[in-house]
């Protein structure tokens, strides 16, 4: 069922369509609880959003929400391009490659 969350401030920029929220309860004594998700974000506006989980015993006054991103949506791959890579050994001696590695940020949309 949906549940729109309202806040008393605008959202954070970077939420999309498609993002959890997640909620963790106000701290006790300087410890904070497990965030608990609330659901898949549907809708936005300036100052609300709505989920498609149960909400349903959240205390926000002192609480946080946070949200994760859709890893489908936001990939951190190579798309639409490739690499070339030669290694030379130009040594007379032995040598071990032990691991390649690469990694591709999303830099735009």
């Amino acid at each position: 069922m949906p549940t729109r969350i309202d806040f008393d401030y605008p959202i954070n920029s970077s939420v999309q369509l498609g993002d959890t929220m997640y909620y963790t309860s106000p701290p006790v004594f300087g410890i904070t609880s497990q965030p608990r998700s609330c659901g898949m974000i549907t809708q936005l506006g300036g100052d609300y959003i709505v989920v498609n989980g149960d909400v349903t015993g959240l205390n926000a006054d002192g609480g946080y929400f946070l949200f994760a991103k859709s890893i489908i949506a936001n990939k951190t791959s190579l798309k639409g391009y490739y690499a070339d890579v030669k290694f030379r050994n130009n040594s007379t001696k032995k040598a071990n490659l032990f691991s390649i590695g690469s990694e591709v940020v999303l830099s735009s949309k």
